[in-house]
């Protein structure tokens, strides 16, 4: 062979520009839901992407005299029988085949050449087979079926195959071959689909060959990037070091699509074929009669033998019997010309040229991957490789990632050897999906089809993959439901995704649809909106860096999977999963359907005509690949800002629910999106705290267990029947250093907050935190308010007089004030109906404990013949209104807290049958007043818990009218307090909803009037019309 002469070196760099400037997607950009990016090709492992010039070419050059090969007698014939025939030469050149090796095209791949191979296979006893450890499913599933036994090989310590392994094995097996009469067969990859390993071929092919096996080598992910070569010369003592059969995938190389597999093997295993080749055909035959068949030797007439030319064809053709005879029907002939192109680039780069590109890529990948903790790359350092990087994204909460050493970054996600346990995984198909939107890259998400070898990297042991087994598959037919509904329905599939809602499918039936399948769809359809398996099975994000893409655009692909490896987890909370498709969307992306359709192709007029759907860009295209980064980091840091608030809410939150109900969570290793938000808001800062609400389920119940801020117990597959998932919701607000912290206790007792000797007391932070955050959402105080507390002796309105406090210690640290004076005034109001049994004369002597302004107002009932609600609220609030307006208080604040405020929504619904509830912040008309709610966002439970452990005192109403109010928000409360047993986000959810109510509102839905009767302007309450 007489390759990578020296001239080849610089034309072959010169090539590698060349060929990133033609590729066809080099322009191509993808509609995100961030904005426009421009297409970065990771996935070249998968397929390649097609070539400009080569397109060109055989636009012009091949298909205007393309005519089908079965004949030499016409001009166009011969011109197509004479490229294809190159092609053959280029590529046997290439893999220094010899006369003994018969190259065959087989159109479909890797997977066509395998089952080729092992039906020309003459075996008379079933052959003891051995695959190698990095096998991809289409070189392992047919030879279970077809071996009477299948040894798997072993690693070796540094990732590759293990050579001694495979030697014990074959001298083990060949004394039981040699009893049963029967062959050996060893079939290896000689590259990694996952990891990207290389096996030293030559080493191994000896290896068989000294044992008497024959050795069969699949070059699907290697053959792009690595010399292949039938019948090496021997070497450093390799004897005997030809391979038996080679195949590979032309579309994997760059310029690949619509290209046929390749099949380079020797002919003498082809003796099967003799009888009758494995696809019966036109081209296969010599004559067929009426009872008998008789296959190709050669076939020629008397006009081709008086040609020259013809005689040089028939000599070509009689050494390529087998390749004939193997090639039923019309070939793949425009698909094979252009495999003969795509080695013949490859060559002219040079094989050597490509290898140290690799090796380059691998290094630099190695040099910063492993500078990010979060980045588990499987497979390990050690063994040589190309650069095929498979990863996973592991979330350890508080930052307590450590950098671990290369053999603990080998092992899985869910198997023992993993040291941290305090750690889940993001999701691997959310990590392609953010790929893709944030920077254009595209990568592959799953197990990459080689599923043994990927739960080996996984540390996945056969119990527990026997246990996602069991859930993945159902037990009665063992296939995938969706599989079985979609291989049932696979004919009707225009109607399948028409079919979007059960609706859909009344329609469908109606207009006659197939019965069956329509109940199989109905049945379908009500499985997927029960259930988010689809997104369980564990797996990986795979991405190659291509050897002709420049430094600056590998450097990119490094800098942009770091970056998601860190921050990915912020992003998630925002990103909604489709559980009929897998696919993770951007919940705030509108956009619908914008992807092309063959359906979109008309010839109303004569013509085709291509409608181009109407593609909205939500963004400008990054200038520079530095500037998308740039972008990524400015988003992330907004993401991160939005979900730190407590009203934000996670858009996953029905698959959380699922999972968290799921008898299977406990093998759940993927990080929920609440969970990622609950850490969003409890950060490990120090001036940071939160309030872990941790629900652990054990033998399928669950139980509330006591918070830990630095062990999650969170559903690990390792932890099997011990432990399962937590579901978390702290709101996490940070303090000012001034401000005393909680600390937790071992105490069964709750801490106490005690402020100095004032008497005041700092609230918990989950309650101070949720109170500032509705205080600044809605702009309730601004500088210089004057604020009327009104105090009815509740829980309620004793928890927010001490939260406005602490807030107001918040805002003098904040901002300091060298006058003294306070960045807003706070007052309290005791308002007091004459009831008997009714006094809150202890209110007033605790304000003048702490030294609060405050007005004690009495209210006598006793000429009031009866009363009603109405009538005591409007009392009360008009003695209120009438104090503020006298000491010029700007500001009432009021103690409705989050319960209350979601019972009101509920009793306006279920009695008036509208849409409303208290308002968070509400400007009084013509007063200059306004009215708030602090405690929109608090939870009633944390009130009374921080009341109770403060020891405030409280007061009960003695009025009989307000204790039958209570009573009835007692009982809405109850409904809210059910429901909240079975989802637990209810509360969130509720907060979404009344949102929209909550916001400032530029006049009251009530009308204050000014009664002159007196000589002090009263303000008196008034219901408004209807």
């Amino acid at each position: 062979m007489t390759k990578d002469r020296s001239k080849s070196v610089p034309r072959g760099r010169k090539l590698l520009s060349y060929i990133r400037s033609n590729l066809l997607s080099s322009s191509a950009l993808i509609r995100g839901p961030f904005g426009d990016r421009r297409v970065v090709y990771c996935d070249f492992t998968a397929s390649g992407l097609s070539l400009k010039f080569f397109e060109e070419f055989i636009t012009n050059e091949v298909l205007p005299e393309y005519a089908n090969v079965h004949s030499f007698l016409a001009g166009m014939s011969c011109q197509t029988t004479s490229f294809r025939n190159d092609a053959k030469a280029i590529i046997k050149d290439a893999v220094n085949a010899t006369d003994s090796d018969a190259l065959i095209f087989v159109g479909s791949g890797t997977t066509g050449a395998i089952h080729k191979l092992i039906h020309n296979i003459n075996l008379s006893e079933p052959p003891i087979v051995f695959v190698g450890p990095f096998e991809h499913h289409s070189n392992l599933l047919p030879w279970r079926h077809l071996a009477q036994k299948v040894i798997r090989l072993k690693t070796n310590t540094d990732g590759g195959v293990s050579m001694s392994y495979l030697e014990e094995a074959l001298k083990a097996e060949s004394k039981t071959a040699k009893k049963l009469g029967c062959r050996m067969l060893v079939c290896l990859s000689a590259a990694s689909n996952v990891t990207g390993i290389l096996v030293d071929t030559n080493a191994a092919s000896s290896l068989v060959h000294r044992y008497g096996g024959i050795i069969f080598w699949d070059y699907a992910t290697a053959a792009p990037y690595v010399e292949m070569n039938m019948n090496p010369a021997p070497k450093n003592g390799a004897e005997n070091a030809y391979k038996d059969a080679i195949f590979f995938s032309v579309h994997k190389f760059v310029g690949g699509p619509q290209t046929p597999g390749i099949l380079v093997a020797k002919k003498k295993l082809f003796e099967a074929g003799e009888q009758f080749p494995f696809q019966s055909g036109g081209g296969t035959v010599n004559f067929v009669r009426r009872e008998h068949t008789s296959y190709f030797k050669v076939r020629l007439c008397s006009r081709v033998m008086q040609s020259i030319h013809f005689c040089l064809l028939l000599i070509n053709f009689m050494l390529q019997e087998v390749e004939v005879r193997e090639e039923g029907g019309t070939p793949a002939i425009i698909e094979s010309i252009r495999a003969g192109m795509v080695i013949q680039l490859k060559e002219a780069i040079g094989s050597k040229l490509i290898q140290k590109r690799e090796e380059e890529l691998v290094r630099l990948a190695w040099t910063k991957f492993s500078q990010c903790p979060n980045l588990v790359i499987l497979g390990g350092s050690k063994a040589k490789r190309i650069a095929i990087f498979s990863f996973l994204v592991r979330h350890t909460r508080d930052g307590l990632v450590k950098v671990n050493s290369s053999k603990q970054r080998t092992h899985g996600p869910l198997g023992e050897e993993i040291k941290d346990d305090n750690c889940l995984f993001i999701h691997h198909d959310f990590i392609c999906s953010l790929l893709n939107d944030l920077f254009g890259i595209q990568s592959r998400s799953g197990c990459a089809c080689a599923g043994p070898y990927a739960l080996d990297l996984l540390g996945i042991n056969e119990e527990l993959a026997i246990s996602y087994e069991d859930t993945l598959i159902s037990k009665d037919n063992e296939e995938i439901f969706e599989h079985k509904i979609l291989r049932f329905v696979n004919s009707l599939t225009n109607f399948f995704f028409i079919a979007k809602n059960l609706f859909d499918l009344q329609l469908i039936k109606i207009s006659g649809f197939h019965a069956d399948a329509f109940e199989c769809l109905l049945c379908y359809v009500k499985h997927l909106s029960n259930t988010y398996i689809i997104c369980f099975s564990p797996g990986f994000t795979r991405i190659n860096l291509p050897f002709f893409y420049p430094d600056e655009e590998i450097d990119f692909i490094i800098e942009s999977i770091i970056f998601v490896a860190k921050y990915s987890w912020t992003f998630l909370p925002f990103y909604e999963l489709n559980q009929t498709t897998g696919q993770w969307r951007y919940c705030n992306d509108k956009r619908s359907d914008m992807g092309k359709h063959l359906s979109n192709i008309t010839y109303d007029h004569g013509v085709m005509r291509w409608k181009k759907p109407a593609q909205k860009s939500a963004g400008p295209v990054p200038l520079t690949l530095r500037e998308c980064l740039s972008m990524a980091a400015s988003l992330q840091q907004s993401l991160e800002s939005v979900l730190r608030q407590s009203t934000c809410s996670v858009t996953n939150e029905k698959i959380d629910r699922y999972w968290m109900r799921s008898k299977a969570n406990y093998l759940r290793w993927f990080l929920l999106a609440s969970e990622a938000a609950a850490d969003a808001r409890d950060s490990s800062m120090e001036s940071q705290s939160g309030t872990d609400v941790i629900c652990v389920r054990r033998d399928g119940k669950q139980k509330r267990g006591s918070p830990n801020r630095n062990s999650r117990a969170r559903g690990r597959a390792s932890r099997i029947g011990r432990l399962g998932a937590c579901e978390r919701y702290p709101i996490t607000f940070q303090l000012p250093r001034g401000l005393i912290r909680p600390h937790r206790t071992q105490s069964s007792s709750p801490a106490r907050y005690v402020h100095g000797e004032t008497g005041w007391y700092s609230p918990p932070p989950q309650l101070l935190r949720s109170t500032i955050q509705a205080l600044r959402l809605f702009s309730m105080i601004h500088p210089g308010d004057r604020i009327l507390v009104h105090l009815s002796g509740g829980k309620s309105s004793m928890a927010l007089l001490h939260c406005l406090h602490a807030y107001q210690e918040i805002l003098q640290r904040e901002n300091p004030d060298p006058g003294g004076k306070s960045v807003f005034d706070m007052g309290a109001v005791v308002v007091a109906l004459a009831y008997e049994n009714y006094d809150l004369l202890p209110l007033v002597n605790y304000l003048k404990a702490l030294g609060v302004t405050h007005y004690y107002e009495k209210q006598d009932m006793n000429h009031y013949c009866s009363h009603s609600l109405d009538l005591c609220s409007s009392l009360k609030q008009k003695v209120i209104y009438n104090v503020a307006r006298r000491y010029g208080y700007t500001v009432l604040a009021l103690a409705q807290n989050l319960d209350e405020m979601a019972a009101s929504f509920l009793s306006s619904v279920f009695n008036n049958g509208s849409i409303q509830t208290m308002e968070a912040n509400v400007e009084l008309k013509d007063l200059n007043l306004r009215l708030i709610r602090p405690l929109a966002f608090c939870r009633e439970k944390t009130i009374a818990e921080f009341v109770k452990t403060a020891g405030l005192p409280v007061m009960k109403t003695a009025c009989p009218i307000c204790e039958q109010s209570r009573m009835e928000q007692v009982r809405l409360k109850e409904i809210l307090a059910a429901e909240e047993n079975n989802n637990p986000h209810l509360f969130s959810s509720i907060i979404s909803a009344i949102s929209p109510l909550l916001h400032l509102s530029s006049q009251s839905d009530i009308v204050l009037e000014s009664d002159t009767t007196s000589q002090t302007k009263v303000i008196t309450w008034t219901k408004p019309e209807n």
